[in-house]
């Protein structure tokens, strides 16, 4: 709006002006012209009076200068301008011959100043009429500027007022826009004001809640690990002072098990070991929150010590089951040595009796400790299935896992008369995070539950169960596959439940795969169950843990 009514003004201003100089360029040719023909005039009654070769030229002077002045009449614009006012054209360009003859004429006269006398006073004669339409011409010219000058202070002040009105208008219609904008803003501050209000409330509440909470929250500053806020059960967990060296500890130990968790930062499970020694299990998880206006870490702990306790007491329970269940079979593995012990002793002793070779009594006594070694690896291996699980967890070897709780059962199957067929595509280097009698324990119960499930099903001529073993990835999947007739649809439902189990309640308790399920997702797996073939198949899905030097590094 200002731009036009600017532009509005300056057109009428520069119209004005043009025509202002229009007028006083025509009145300046019209007052030449008038001055130029008195000039002309007067030289010659001059002359007429006075007939000489001075005043011959003289007017031959001006005339020429009048026949010149007369020109810009008819042919400049503003002479065209004059004759539109006036109306007068053709006799102004018709004095221009008239002159010009007088002007040759003028040439001719001689000394004669009679004659010469005579001629000049019949030009003056002839060019009275130019006279009288120069004084018209002149006169109107004067009348025209008088009114154009009246009719431009008349119109200057119309022009003028145009644009301050608009200028006025436009300006209360800016002031009336910065006053309701003022207000909107004024609203929107008070509205922003409220909502921080309110959000102060709520952080309010909500610091109130986390300090009340009875479980240990704790805010990391990500940029150097440091504690920024811990509630009070968290300080009753570990210490009442954040800047004790037990949180320095428990956060880098929290963010290396979530950084190895392959983001998996809901599910963070850790031991820690308090200063006094004392060890805890804790669960929780690791989010990102913004904390006092800073991108932070917010760290939510549940002490599970006693559940943890709890499970291992079951897995224990578990383990001493199943070494009751597996005792005739180990029995019966012992006796096969002690009875090659026994004989080798009688053969010595006879030998000794006789007088035999000192090489064939020290053969028999090789074959004695041969047999020694192999009882003591079973007793071993009982000793090492039925010692409690700790309580911290570590990386190891899957695969010597796997063959341990293999070879743990591989007498039993052959008793029961189960073929079990081995398949471990894996290197001995693949390590996977988590506790290694607790992972045996769940590849024992898997093999137990496989070979249970022929007991529910008609003698067959061959009976089978596969372990199997191979990388994917960032992964390792295990398998145990039977071909017992597979799981009816009714238990497949509620498989992983505790209390959930298909066998008498002298064979089992029904918790075993609910705690297999615990185990594997501690170690941030996956264990499924499907029917294929003729059998049933557990799948356990694990991430392979990193190599220590690549965690340091990370």
């Amino acid at each position: 709006l200002f731009f036009a009514v600017a532009s509005l003004y300056v057109f009428h201003t520069n119209r004005q002006t043009l025509l202002s100089v229009e007028i006083a360029q025509s009145s300046q040719i019209a007052f030449a012209a008038q001055l130029a023909f008195e000039r002309a005039r007067s030289s010659l009654e001059h002359g007429a009076h006075n007939p000489a070769e001075e005043t011959v030229e003289d007017s031959r002077a001006r005339l020429v200068e009048l026949r010149e002045d007369l020109k810009p009449l008819y042919e400049s614009r503003p002479g065209a301008f004059l004759q539109d006012m006036t109306g007068v054209r053709d006799p102004i360009r018709r004095y221009d011959g008239i002159l010009e003859g007088m002007i040759r004429r003028s040439f001719d006269l001689g000394a004669d100043g009679t004659e010469a006398g005579h001629e000049l006073h019949s030009w003056l004669g002839t060019i009275a009429p130019l006279g009288q339409t120069l004084k018209i011409i002149l006169d109107a010219s004067a009348e025209r500027s008088q009114r154009m000058l009246e009719d431009e202070h008349t119109s200057a002040f119309r022009a003028a007022l145009l644009p301050f009105a608009l200028l006025f208008l436009s300006g209360t219609t800016l002031i009336a826009v910065l006053i309701a904008e003022s207000r909107r803003n004024r609203r929107r501050l008070e509205e922003v004001e409220a909502a921080r209000g309110d959000v102060a409330r709520m952080e309010e509440n909500l610091l109130a809640v986390i300090e009340a909470a009875p479980t240990a929250m704790t805010v990391i500053d990500p940029q150097d690990n440091s504690i920024s806020f811990i509630n009070a059960a968290a300080g009753m967990m570990i210490n009442p002072s954040p800047d004790h060296a037990d949180w320095q500890k428990l956060t880098v130990t929290a963010l290396q098990v979530a950084r190895a968790g392959e983001g998996n930062w809901s599910n963070v499970k850790l031991t820690f070991t308090r200063g006094n020694g004392d060890v805890i299990a804790l669960r929780g998880s690791l989010c990102r929150v913004l904390w006092e206006g800073r991108p932070q870490l917010l760290l939510v702990l549940l002490d599970t010590t006693r559940m943890r306790d709890a499970d291992l007491q079951l897995l224990q329970a578990a383990k001493l089951a199943t070494l009751g269940e597996m005792a005739t079979a180990i029995a019966h593995e012992l006796n096969q040595p002690l009875a090659v012990i026994r004989m080798a002793v009688a053969n010595a002793h006879r030998l000794l009796a006789g007088g035999g070779e000192r090489s064939i009594i020290a053969a028999k006594l090789d074959r004695v400790t041969t047999q020694v070694d192999r009882a003591k690896r079973i007793i071993d291996q009982v000793r090492r299935y039925g010692r409690m699980p700790s309580e911290t967890g570590e990386t190891f070897s899957l695969r010597q896992a796997i063959e341990l709780a293999a070879g743990f059962v591989a007498e039993q199957y052959r008793s029961f008369g189960i073929r079990l067929a081995i398949q471990l595509d894996i290197p001995a280097d693949l390590t996977v995070s988590g506790e290694q009698a607790i992972f045996e324990q769940v590849i024992v119960n898997l093999l137990v539950n496989a070979r249970d499930a022929f007991d529910m099903q008609a003698p067959q001529r061959v009976r089978s169960v596969w372990l199997r073993a191979r990388p994917d990835g960032e992964r390792a999947i295990i398998e145990v596959e039977d071909d017992a007739g597979g799981i009816s649809p009714d238990v497949m439902a509620r498989l992983f439940e505790p209390f959930s189990s298909s066998k008498t309640s002298a064979k089992g308790t029904g918790l075993g795969l609910a705690l297999a399920r615990s185990v594997v997702r501690d170690m941030h797996g996956q264990i499924t169950a499907e029917n294929v073939r003729n059998g049933a198949c557990f799948t356990l899905l694990l991430p392979v843990a990193m190599p220590r030097r690549v965690r340091e590094a990370a």
